[in-house]
């Protein structure tokens, strides 16, 4: 039997010392970073939803610089009234309310009227205008060129436009100052029945009037937001708004009232 005093048994006997083990710092360190990543992404991806679908409205928005976007216009047909919409006197609308009878798709050589434009871009039609006193001759043939010959495609004057052109697309807007821009070319290709389109496939072939007869029998003012009075949802029939007098009205002028003539209690939103 081994002595007591003998160290080798003594040191066989004895416990050995617990030992403290230090804190996985770089551990937590990594799956902190890795939360905040996963965090970031996660943030990213729900503010750039569609972006990395090439056909998504996301992703085409990204394409075109400069571009004006409203989303979440209403869409409802309001008939027999001029409609307001934003700053119409130097730029063109770009969705909202609009009359039960669209625009047919083609080149212009006069004004037209905005209410019925606005339902071709609603059927995914691209709207090219131009500011007559800035665009002529040589550049107004070149624009010509680049918008006709496309079933979707619709092209005026609009007289009095903030830049030299404008294109217009269902809850887009591109404003460009010469007729070369490369985003004519860009705007045309990414939205001519595009992502934005509200009803796919629509036809493009209706009214050809000018804004002048397009504008006749037109009486009161309706929003170009919210449901107006007698407005019907897309692809309705405005139901008429019931006339609150008794007496016999007389029959409707043959003349259009001046937008100009507009009642000051309509305040359209800003785009």
């Amino acid at each position: 039997m081994a002595s007591r005093k003998d160290p080798v048994a003594r040191a066989r006997g004895r416990k050995p010392a617990p030992v403290k083990k230090p804190f996985p710092w770089g551990f937590a360190a990594g799956v902190g970073a890795l939360v905040l990543f996963l965090g970031g992404l996660l943030a990213y991806s729900a503010t750039h939803v569609g972006i990395g679908d090439h056909s998504s409205l996301a992703y085409a928005e990204t394409q075109i610089s400069g571009l004006q976007k409203h989303h979440g216009l209403d869409a409802n047909h309001v008939d027999g009234k001029f409609i307001d919409y934003p700053n119409e006197t130097t730029q063109p609308p770009y969705g909202g309310n609009h009359n039960s009878q669209w625009q047919s798709c083609q080149v212009y050589t006069t004004a037209i009227a905005n209410e019925h434009a606005v339902h071709a871009l609603e059927h995914g039609a691209v709207w090219v205008t131009y500011n007559p006193d800035k665009v002529k001759g040589n550049d107004l043939t070149t624009l010509t060129n680049k918008v006709k010959g496309d079933a979707y495609h619709m092209m005026s004057p609009y007289p009095g436009l903030k830049s030299a052109v404008s294109l217009q697309a269902w809850g887009e807007q591109l404003f460009v100052d010469k007729v070369s821009d490369a985003r004519i070319k860009k705007f045309l290709t990414t939205f001519t029945q595009g992502p934005q389109t509200r009803e796919v496939g629509a036809s493009c072939t209706g009214i050809t009037d000018d804004r002048t007869k397009g504008e006749i029998g037109f009486d009161g003012h309706a929003s170009y937001q919210g449901k107006p009075a007698g407005a019907a949802n897309p692809g309705q029939t405005p139901t008429p708004v019931a006339s609150v007098t008794t007496t016999s009205s007389p029959a409707p002028s043959s003349t259009a009232t001046p937008k100009a003539t507009a009642s000051a209690s309509a305040s359209p939103k800003k785009s």
